[in-house]
């Protein structure tokens, strides 16, 4: 099935939110697409199908490197080996410290931060194959603007976003050398079915105070985090306000936290109220 007049992209989380949109822009741009998800896959696919043929599904944990292996070596035999992937699987916990519980805290880290380990390391062989084919290919993560900024309520998401910006800064250095890219996605929120559902269940105060940064529906954040993963910036960020924010937190940090302080001070004053 492998077409050589095309391109080739593996993207996890692909079943929905941002890894289906940025799947469908894929397909839009003639990339031959093999999407991984732990559930929905079916479903992706059947309307994936309606703008391109080349695409197919596979079900997968990241959690699971041994599974993850014999998913990826089915994948390579469809469409070839990746010049693109993308991991977008992940999940977010929206409890404070004290409220979260051990497993709920061990299961976003499992989840966002080994899971970005293991897609990469699972997938690493085959990029090095596309990049010994003469290619450049690319790995692209998905973090969060809160890998970048603390938020609060966010303890085990903020913990595990930023692991994922860590880790990709260090495959970055490493894989440069084998002619491999590296990228790291930091939007703010983004409203995803998985958003929708914390705002019914979540904080409050998170939700407050997450408006510094910005809310932007997935198909705009998804155009400006499409284009980011075409350039040659290492960390994208979608959104002036979240750019503004993350800029600010990292060349004037003390004026930083103290502005945000003032905010949480009002948001928790005005729920005490």
């Amino acid at each position: 099935m492998q077409n050589n007049t095309s391109k080739t992209a593996w993207v996890t989380g692909g079943s929905s939110g941002i890894g289906l949109e940025l799947t469908k822009r894929l397909l839009q741009d003639n990339y031959q697409v093999c999407i991984f998800a732990h559930a929905g896959i079916e479903q992706a696919v059947k309307e994936l199908h309606k703008l391109s043929p080349k695409v197919a599904g596979f079900e997968i944990d990241v959690q699971n490197e041994s599974t993850m292996d014999e998913k990826f070596a089915e994948a390579a035999a469809v469409f070839g080996t990746p010049d693109l992937l993308i991991n977008s699987a992940g999940i977010v916990i929206a409890k404070s410290f004290e409220d979260m519980t051990s497993e709920e805290y061990s299961r976003q880290i499992n989840i966002n931060l080994i899971g970005s380990r293991n897609v990469a390391r699972s997938a690493l062989p085959y990029l090095q194959k596309t990049a010994k084919q003469g290619k450049r290919p690319k790995l692209v993560l998905i973090a969060s603007a809160a890998g970048l900024v603390g938020c609060y309520g966010y303890t085990g998401y903020c913990s595990s976003k930023f692991g994922v910006v860590g880790l990709a800064e260090v495959l970055r250095m490493e894989l440069r050398s084998q002619k491999i890219d590296v990228a790291v996605v930091c939007p703010p929120e983004i409203e995803t079915a998985m958003v929708l559902d914390e705002r019914k269940n979540g904080s409050p105060i998170t939700a407050a105070l997450k408006q510094i940064g910005g809310s932007m529906p997935v198909e705009k954040a998804c155009k400006e985090i499409y284009q980011g993963i075409f350039s040659k910036n290492f960390v994208i960020i979608p959104g002036t306000q979240a750019r503004i924010l993350a800029k600010l937190s990292r060349v004037l940090p003390d004026t930083y936290r103290s502005q945000i302080d003032k905010k949480l001070d009002q948001i928790l004053e005005r729920f005490a109220s």
